[in-house]
């Protein structure tokens, strides 16, 4: 009877438990579903459309003065110090002046040397797209996080062009100090100085008074605490090397970032309009050409001329051949094989800025597919055929031109 009486005890346990947990399951889901529309809505509607243009205005305003033309030579300094440079002293809130300026803690985080990818950037410069009204505006994106009493806090993303030099040549230019600011001992070559386009993370908490918004910190996002530990080169939490275009459009098709998309369709018309000069070499061609290519560099560029495939209709030149023609062009990577009569056409072109591209590697990516008529004898048989190349421009003060190309591979496409 007493065995009877504990299994009844365990089992009543058990189910009281389950029960219990299902209850509470049930709720928590329930809570979920019903209650996110609800929470997204309590938190939209902690800031009224006015203030939210109002403080993002603000913030826009304060990294555009921060963030043009921003040499870090000139904020070094103000990091080990902790006083607020002149120009951006307008934006700051009373509070954070009175209490934090001087201090080298201050929540007012500056740009500073960042080695990223092997490159120290040394300058940056705020990124300016169109605004969609004919006019252009800062690339500075910031998102409401929360509201707290008359404090604001945003998430925000600054979009800048940096200018950068290898690791090595930063290091021989510069002193390390103890607190980790750096002392510049030598000018730095323009040869070394390469571009990238970035874009860098705050935390940014503003106060709301009579006068409007103003900036109570505004703090690298993923900081790391102490000065010190934040201003080391190679802490890049907050910062992500990007795509060197910003290539996306608006509604109409137009390019945000006008400049961007110009500088993209000029180099992609002469990739484009050069691989279309394929075509004209057929296998009998090709034959002719690996006979050229053994004379040396005179006898392929009279054989390239004559074909028309150096340059234009209009004499705009497309490549430039010079004595590393062999490594620059491995006869190789022309795509006609040897299984191969002639290229009928060349379809579907792509051409897209390859991650290592900057101000001065000009690298891209080329992927096309090729109508081929195989050497079997029957002429109106063909067969398509997927390339991938690689392909580097060099530029010159008035032009651009294809100056080395690669094939990665190729591949029959199915039917």
């Amino acid at each position: 009877m007493k065995n009877i009486c504990i299994g009844l005890l365990i089992v009543t346990i058990l189910i009281f438990s389950t029960g219990c947990g299902l209850m509470q399951t049930a709720s928590v889901v329930s809570a979920t579903q019903g209650g996110a529309a609800e929470n997204e809505q309590a938190v939209k509607e902690s800031i009224s459309k006015e203030d939210d243009a109002k403080a993002k205005k603000i913030i826009s305003e304060y990294f555009t003065a921060l963030y043009t033309e921003a040499l870090v030579d000139d904020y070094n300094d103000y990091s080990r110090t902790g006083i607020i440079p002149g120009d951006i002293r307008g934006y700051i809130a009373d509070k954070t002046i009175k209490e934090g300026d001087g201090n080298p803690e201050i929540g007012i985080h500056l740009p500073r040397y960042i080695s990223i990818n092997g490159m120290t950037i040394i300058v940056y410069n705020v990124e300016f797209v169109n605004a969609g009204n004919g006019g252009e505006e800062p690339h500075i994106v910031s998102d409401f996080v929360s509201k707290n009493d008359d404090n604001y806090l945003y998430f925000t993303r600054i979009y800048c062009k940096a200018k950068a030099v290898p690791d090595e040549v930063f290091s021989n230019s510069y002193r390390k100090n103890e607190d980790n600011t750096y002392t510049k001992i030598r000018q730095i070559s323009s040869e070394d100085i390469d571009f990238m386009r970035v874009e860098i993370r705050y935390d940014v908490e503003l106060t709301k008074s009579d006068i409007g918004f103003s900036i109570l910190r505004a703090i690298e996002s993923n900081i790391k605490s102490g000065m010190k530990n934040r201003l080391f080169v190679l802490n890049n939490d907050n910062i992500t090397r990007l795509p060197y275009f910003d290539l996306t459009k608006n509604e109409d098709g137009s390019y945000k970032n006008p400049a961007d998309g110009e500088i993209y369709e000029a180099e992609k018309a002469i990739i484009t309009e050069f691989f279309s000069k394929f075509t004209e070499l057929d296998r009998e061609r090709m034959n002719l050409l690996s006979y050229r290519w053994k004379q040396g560099l005179n006898s392929v560029s009279e054989f390239f001329e004559d074909l028309g495939i150096t340059a234009n209709e209009e004499g705009v030149k497309l490549i430039e051949l010079n004595n590393k023609f062999n490594e620059n062009y491995p006869f190789n990577s022309f795509p006609l094989r040897n299984n191969m009569e002639r290229i009928k056409e060349i379809k579907n072109f792509v051409v897209t800025p390859h991650p290592a591209y900057s101000e001065k590697i000009k690298l891209y990516y080329v992927n096309f597919d090729a109508t081929v008529q195989r050497t079997n004898g029957i002429t109106d048989e063909y067969f398509t055929y997927r390339y991938d190349y690689i392909v580097s421009l060099s530029k010159t003060e008035d032009s651009v031109f294809i100056e080395k190309f690669k094939l990665n591979e190729y591949y029959t496409l199915s039917e």
